[in-house]
């Protein structure tokens, strides 16, 4: 038998994940400044598009953090 879908904690969970991600984006920024003359090209392209994944993620993330906040709004009513 499936689960059931407990939605619970979702907004929470996201918001976490949201924090988690932009935390390293920062330290990746921070970590780029601090060490750019030791790192090559090739290192510091995959870091950018790393974090410009990650930016992406987090834009998602967003997304889905109004869903569940209107989602939790409709089943409140």
């Amino acid at each position: 038998m499936p689960n059931p879908d407990n939605r619970a904690d979702n907004a929470e969970r996201i918001e976490d994940t949201i924090q988690h991600t932009l935390q390293n984006v920062h330290q990746t920024e921070d970590f780029v400044k601090a060490n750019s003359e030791h790192l090559t090209d090739e290192e510091m392209s995959f870091l950018k598009e790393k974090n410009e994944r990650r930016a992406a993620s987090v834009d998602s993330l967003r997304h889905e953090l109004k869903e569940e906040a209107n989602y939790q709004q409709q089943k409140d009513k």
